[in-house]
């Protein structure tokens, strides 16, 4: 009988032993598989959002390109007047008076084309900048709503943490060196980012 009684509590301890052993291993791997991965770089570049703003900002800067073209072609436009002044300041076939002329003309021009020359300059700078900023706010906004859509569903799936693939580390290295391809959810984000296209 007492056998039996050491027999049955052999029994009962190993079981535990077996169950609490197993416990933390059952936990990890419910906390593994509660882990998901996302390529964002993909994930913003396939978006249907970023690519019609990346089509506005093409449309703005072809826009830019244009003006840029027509003030470039007004300053070579006064460069050759200044050119055509200042050799005529220096025709010997002239008199002094027209030459002197010619010469004041030149130096018209001279300054006038300093001024543009600041002009296109700031132009270029402004719309540099008007364009930067215009891209920083539309990025921010894409990657909110991406950020907004991949949370509501890793809260969805019950996932402790969705980690990005897509960057490096200082050394050109990979931040995460492996992940199980299983657990991608790239292709999930991107359908339903897209899902709202019209």
């Amino acid at each position: 009988m007492k056998s039996k009684l050491m027999s049955r509590l052999g029994l009962v301890a190993a079981l535990t032993v077996i169950w609490l052993g197993a416990a933390p291993m059952a936990q990890a791997q419910t906390e593994k598989d509660r882990i998901a991965f996302v390529n964002m770089n993909k994930v913003f570049d396939e978006f249907y959002k970023t690519k019609l703003a990346q089509a506005q900002i093409k449309d703005q800067e072809d826009e830019f390109k244009k003006e840029l073209e027509a003030m470039m072609n007004d300053y070579k436009a006064l460069q050759d007047r200044f050119k055509q002044a200042r050799e005529e300041s220096e025709d010997r076939t002239l008199s002094v008076e027209a030459r002197d002329k010619r010469r004041a003309d030149a130096e018209e021009k001279l300054i006038e084309l300093r001024e543009m020359e600041g002009k296109i300059r700031r132009q270029e700078e402004s719309r540099r900048r008007q364009f930067a900023e215009s891209m920083k706010r539309v990025r921010d906004k894409l990657v909110a709503e991406i950020q907004d859509t991949l949370s509501g569903y890793a809260k969805n799936q019950g996932y402790l943490a969705v980690l990005d693939t897509s960057g490096d580390n200082l050394n050109n290295v990979p931040v995460i060196l492996y992940f199980d391809p299983s657990r991608d959810v790239t292709q999930t984000l991107v359908e339903m980012l897209n899902s709202g296209k019209k």
